[in-house]
């Protein structure tokens, strides 16, 4: 139910943001007709930042052991990175692949249980992948390329998706069932 609310407001938000991702080109293009779509082929990380905080994330820019942009983010209390591929080497990179990732901590290490859980999301849900990483902690992730071309909208659309996926994760895993 608190998701529902949280994607009513992201969906308020981006509305009230949209006029803000149009360039000021486009902007001046033709008196009253609608800007066309800003659209992505890749993203620096400043830019992510911004549209994760106009639709309401808490939202922080770091750099990862490459100097590629890694972004940490928190929505609906839950915790999240976002690990950025593809990424052209300039001073401000601008990057093609964005993995948002969560780690669920399991107090008694993965158990062939834990496994079970995760191959059962799986199976049941279309978005994010979940699975048991190298330290033994249960982690969903979801991946957006944007390398052939997405819009803003499209990006808006990935984060209620990963909204989505962290709650049906989060639920199965703290009831023990994927569901």
């Amino acid at each position: 139910m608190k998701y529902r609310i949280v994607i009513a407001l992201l969906a308020a938000l981006f509305v009230a943001a949209l006029p803000s991702m149009v360039s000021a080109q486009d902007a001046a293009a033709e008196p009253g007709a609608a800007p066309p779509e800003t659209v992505f082929n890749d993203i620096t990380g400043p830019t992510l930042v911004g549209i994760l905080q106009r639709q309401g994330f808490a939202a922080s820019l770091t750099t990862d052991s490459y100097g590629d942009p890694l972004i940490i983010a928190q929505a609906g209390g839950m915790h999240f990175s976002i690990v950025t591929y593809g990424c052209n080497g300039d001073a401000e990179p601008a990057c093609q692949r964005l993995q948002m990732i969560a780690n669920f901590r399991l107090p008694q290490g993965a158990s062939e249980y834990d496994i079970a859980l995760m191959n059962a999301y799986n199976q049941r849900f279309l978005f994010g992948r979940a699975y048991i990483d190298a330290e033994g902690n249960a982690t969903v992730d979801y991946t957006i390329n944007l390398s052939q071309g997405i819009s803003g909208d499209n990006i808006i659309d990935d984060l209620i998706i990963w909204i989505h996926v962290l709650d049906n994760f989060s639920a199965g895993v703290s009831r023990g069932e994927t569901s």
